[in-house]
């Protein structure tokens, strides 16, 4: 019994003991399970268990978001297909829906022999993609990934990809082949699209930048400052940009590149480059063009080289634009310039430097040979030019300079051309001439006497002097002209000849003008009352538009009465288009101002001139008088300007006399007014009033 009881012992502490490793080993097993549940949750995928018999045994958190719909149904020991037809009768498969059944045994075959992952979409518009495995059980593992944003963004791509206005494809970079290409890319290069993928990407450049293209298409590249040639289908070539991308696609390497055509814009950049150096009009190079290119001639050049600026100056081209208009005047400068460049040596650069100016600048040309190009451009622009129906005549003038002779600085050249064309202007048009030095000498000096100038308005040098007109039948002083003077402090006085011309050229005529009428007016003003005042008015005063009001503003600021104040033009006043010139005159009469014609007899002394504006007074120019004992013509001209005073009810006044001879000549004649050294040189102000008190003048006005 003992022995008996000694082995139930021992059977007994076997078992207890085999129970506790089987306790043992599903505390591990529960221990191992709750460790592979906690590690999958945290897995962003979605995982799932199944059994041989497809039934559920391990899912994670993920598995069950992904499929909400039907997550109420999870359980261990549930059919996987249980769950999936739930799933369907919920709606959840929008690919199932009116073929549920055959889309619930092609799910379930996928299954039961999973061969390759495949996508899946839900009712809530996810995708999601699916990968299966078998388990050596006969279980399966189940992995579900959320691939949404992926394939929105691929569907981003593609939309932008094949709608995209940019020609757009795939490389495959280690075929070098297009893999795909967009409908932009297909109408771009010209080929059916299922010729453009498979094609090789040497096809579509020029076999010169083939193997630099290709190099380019195996990396990343944004350098927006490279142009690349492509080819198209029909063998012709275009400028673009080329931008690529590295890409990882379908387990390939690739290139996703954008090919951007700049043809049309290069050639607008060439054009607008063209016109930036170029003249719209006659096609010829521009001021900067021609000032870049003397530049370069000059630097280039070796010293033994001649390089010569020729400057081109049209006569009377501004007559035919103000006649015809500025239509027919550009078709004049276009050929204009087809004749000087039919002239040009292929060396030489035509240029057009302003309105009907032109330049040349001539490389190793002689001097001869520079003359001679100049006398065949005079020579050629004389001729009659056909326009519109219209027979033109203009002409040229033209001055040059040459390097290293004159001046290898370009500046200094081109000053030196201009002024020897200012010179041949002033000298005789329709001619050629050379710079000299003594041009330059020339043009210093004047540079000078404009500061000085300047510089006397500024500090109020200049003055106002007054010559009498007397009266030739009883030597009464009827008047005064205001003459303006300048006594330079070092020059000396300095002849109205010189700086009144400097002052219309710098612009200044109307400050000057203005001076003298504000001086004159005043000083008039401590006249006896019946002394009249004569100023004279440039042809630029009437020109600029605002003589009348100066002349107002004068006289009211004086006090003078305008019936007391004449103003002295000339013919050239009268030669200016337009009604302006009339309007002025017309109503500064109407303000009672006289209207004198100074010069009368040196220009074309038109008799139209008396009889279509109101003048008062007529002044026979002084060459007429210095040369009446000499000249029988000139006799003869005065006797006819002083009946034609008389017969048109006008004063005469005569200028320049110096000797009682001719003083008595024309009282004689019955010249009316005389002014001259006889009766008095031009002074000062106060000395003009002492003059009038001399002569029994002495009434002097109240200034009060």
């Amino acid at each position: 019994m003992k022995l008996d009881f000694g082995q139930d012992s021992m059977a007994g502490a076997v078992a207890v003991e085999s129970l506790q490793s089987l306790e043992e080993a599903m505390g591990a097993a529960h221990r191992a399970e709750r460790w592979l549940r906690e590690a999958i949750d945290l897995l962003p995928e979605g995982v799932v268990f199944l059994d041989a018999e497809g039934r559920y045994i391990l899912w994670n958190q993920q598995y069950a978001q992904i499929y909400a719909v039907s997550a109420d149904l999870l359980a261990p020991g549930v059919r996987f297909a249980d769950t999936l037809r739930e799933g369907v009768e919920r709606g959840d498969y929008p690919e199932a829906i009116g073929r549920e059944e055959e889309w619930l045994a092609e799910r379930m075959a996928r299954l039961a022999a999973p061969s390759s992952r495949h996508e899946q979409r839900l009712a809530n518009g996810r995708r999601i993609l699916i990968e299966e495995r078998r388990t050596s059980d006969g279980g399966n593992i189940g992995l579900r990934i959320d691939i949404t944003d992926m394939r929105q963004s691929e569907e981003a791509f593609r939309l932008l990809f094949e709608r995209n206005p940019i020609a757009m494809m795939v490389y495959d970079i280690e075929s070098g082949c297009i893999r795909s290409a967009n409908p932009a890319a297909v109408d771009y290069f010209g080929y059916p699209a299922a010729d453009l993928e498979g094609l090789s990407a040497s096809a579509l450049f020029p076999e010169k930048t083939w193997a630099r293209a290709e190099q380019l298409l195996a990396q990343d590249s944004s350098d927006d400052r490279q142009v690349w040639q492509v080819r198209h289908r029909d063998g012709t070539i275009s400028e673009a940009m080329i931008y690529t991308r590295l890409s990882q696609l379908e387990g390939y390497s690739a290139t996703i590149v954008s090919i951007f055509d700049i043809t049309e814009r290069r050639r607008i950049e060439q054009r607008m480059k063209h016109m930036a150096r170029h003249d719209e009009l006659t096609g010829l190079a521009n001021r900067a063009h021609c000032r870049a290119h003397l530049r370069q001639v000059l630097q280039n050049a070796p010293s033994t080289d001649s390089v010569t600026m020729a400057l081109v100056d049209l006569d009377h081209f501004k007559a035919v634009n103000d006649t015809y208009g500025h239509h027919l005047g550009d078709v004049l400068l276009t050929e204009a310039a087809r004749r000087m460049r039919s002239l040009v040596p292929t060396d030489a650069l035509l240029c057009r430097v302003g309105g009907d100016e032109f330049a040349i600048i001539f490389s190793k040309s002689s001097r001869a040979q520079v003359e001679i190009v100049s006398r065949s451009i005079i020579t050629t622009l004389s001729q009659p030019f056909h326009v519109d129906g219209n027979v033109l005549h203009i002409g040229a003038t033209i001055g040059f300079a040459s390097s290293p002779h004159h001046s290898s600085d370009p500046e200094t050249l081109l000053r030196y051309a201009d002024l020897a064309l200012y010179a041949a202007k002033g000298e005789s048009r329709g001619t050629c001439r050379c710079f000299e030095s003594d041009l330059d000498a020339a043009a210093q000096e004047k540079t000078r006497l404009e500061i000085d100038f300047r510089e006397a308005l500024r500090k109020n040098q200049l003055e106002v002097h007054y010559q009498p007109l007397v009266a030739l039948a009883t030597g009464e002083v009827q008047g005064f002209e205001a003459l303006l003077r300048w006594r330079h402090p070092v020059r000396g006085p300095v002849s109205p000849d010189v700086f009144i011309p400097l002052a219309e050229e710098m612009g200044l005529i109307d400050t000057v003008g203005r001076f003298v009428l504000n001086a004159a007016c005043a000083e008039a003003r401590k006249w006896p009352d019946h002394i009249q005042l004569s100023v004279n008015v440039s042809p630029l005063q009437f020109r600029n538009g605002n003589l009348t009001s100066t002349v107002i503003a004068a006289l009211t600021a004086s006090g003078l009465a305008p019936g007391r104040l004449e103003l002295e033009i000339t013919e050239a006043v009268l030669m200016e288009k337009g009604p302006r010139p009339s309007a002025i005159i017309r109503n500064l009469r109407a303000f009672g101002i006289g209207i004198s014609l100074d010069d009368f007899g040196t220009g074309y002394s038109s008799l139209g001139y008396l009889l279509n504006f109101p003048f008062t007074k007529i002044k026979l120019d002084k060459s007429f008088i210095l040369n009446l004992e000499g000249e029988t013509n000139s006799r003869a001209v005065i006797r006819a300007v002083i009946g034609l005073g008389k017969s048109l009810g006008l004063t005469v006044t005569a200028e320049g006399i110096e000797r009682e001879t001719v003083r008595d000549y024309l009282r004689d004649e019955g010249c009316m007014q005389g002014q001259g050294y006889l009766f008095g040189r031009p002074q000062p102000g106060p000395e003009a009033l002492r003059y009038l008190e001399k002569m029994g003048h002495s009434a002097v006005p109240s200034l009060g």
